[in-house]
């Protein structure tokens, strides 16, 4: 019996996901295709677990909304990349916040950050040191950040200080 040949077209779906040090690396490819000077910048996965949209026909829908988010101590500024956790592709205009556009920084009560500019852009989101989310062909990926979560707090605290 032979096998048909192999169309080299199609895309083989990995059966092992990705470890957490492999998911790093998309998320700063992801990020690096679109900002300038991306090596100035640590990264996190954020995530805004109670992102409310509304679907064609008028219902209002809670999914999770996923950013790539870029910091640096110097210049002090954020930068904001959503990211489409089923694909791991890019999902919108990454958006750079800092002093010169700054409208707000507070933390949340649950310990999630939001951060507006002045142009009306708000974003709501939090860090955690075990960030878990589903993707493609995979129903669980965790990406372990438990040391960038506590650099990421302490960025976050100096930066709502400066406020």
């Amino acid at each position: 019996m032979s096998t048909p040949p192999s169309d080299p077209d199609q895309r083989e779906v990995p059966d092992r996901a990705p470890d957490s040090d492999q998911l790093k690396d998309d998320l700063r490819k992801i990020f690096d295709s679109q900002i300038p000077n991306y090596g100035d910048y640590n990264l996190v996965l954020a995530a805004n677990e109670r992102y409310q949209h509304r679907e064609p026909h008028g219902a209002r829908v809670i999914t999770p909304k996923y950013y790539v988010v870029g910091y640096r101590w110097k210049p002090t500024e954020i930068m904001i990349a959503p990211v489409d956790s089923h694909t791991l592709a890019a999902s919108g205009i990454p958006v750079e916040i800092n002093m010169t556009n700054l409208s707000h920084v507070l933390r949340l009560n649950d310990g999630h950050f939001e951060v507006g500019t002045s142009t009306g852009r708000t974003f709501r989101f939090g860090v955690q040191p075990e960030a878990r989310f589903s993707s493609g062909p995979h129903s669980q990926l965790t990406i372990d950040q438990l040391d960038d979560q506590t650099d990421f707090d302490a960025f976050m605290t100096a930066f709502i200080a400066m406020v």
